[in-house]
């Protein structure tokens, strides 16, 4: 139960429409698989961390309004100029089919973990999974839940990496600029969203 418990909350991500979802396709189809498994891997470590943070301080950090504010704000800025960069230059990278840089890949990872992490939304999702399951279950149990979480979510990503690399093998060139253009305009919706959410916690303060 507990197990089974752990892969349907991971599984319930999948209907959550966030800014690291479209980070992830555009990476896979702009650079490959495996860059991916390294947004993948950046994302999953996010995750961890909020988990990590959400066990220890989430009485604090959700009472703490000063502290919400400058994370949405950051997350806001990030967001922006992510988006920004796909719609001013959407170029399609010459590496897709050869050999991706390892710099390039740790700024995959750096990005998906960014993005993700600095999201005050993300920190609510899972304080709401630590919770439902400490309702239910011990802490030990608890554990073994979130793990299976994060196998999860992690395994889904690479699916969603594959797929998307499949993709970018069908679709001519300039429609996938196109495409990132239109990631841009979301990411940037996102920022708007978060840049909202930085002005209700300045209005609350004053």
């Amino acid at each position: 139960m507990v197990i089974l418990t752990g892969i349907l909350l991971g599984l319930s991500t999948l209907l959550f429409m966030g800014p690291v979802l479209f980070y992830l396709t555009k990476s896979a189809i702009e650079s490959g698989f495996k860059a991916g498994i390294a947004v993948s891997l950046g994302i999953i470590s996010g995750d961890i961390l909020c988990i990590l943070i959400a066990h220890s301080y989430s009485e604090y950090l959700f009472n703490n309004t000063e502290y919400q504010k400058w994370f949405a704000l950051c997350g806001a800025l990030i967001l922006l100029c992510i988006g920004l960069k796909y719609i001013i230059k959407p170029n399609l990278s010459t590496e897709v089919n050869g050999e991706i840089e390892n710099k390039k890949l740790i700024t995959y990872f750096i990005n998906g973990f960014l993005i993700n992490f600095i999201n005050p939304f993300v920190f609510v999702i899972w304080v709401g999974f630590i919770s439902y399951n400490l309702a239910n279950f011990s802490n030990s149990e608890t554990n073994i839940s979130l793990i299976f979480t994060l196998l999860t979510i992690f395994a889904t990503d690479i699916l969603k990496s594959y797929f998307a690399s499949i993709i970018q093998l069908f679709i001519k060139p300039n429609r996938i600029i196109i495409m990132f253009k239109l990631f841009g305009v979301v990411m940037i919706l996102f920022s708007i969203r978060l840049l909202a959410l930085f002005f209700t916690y300045l209005d609350t303060i004053n």
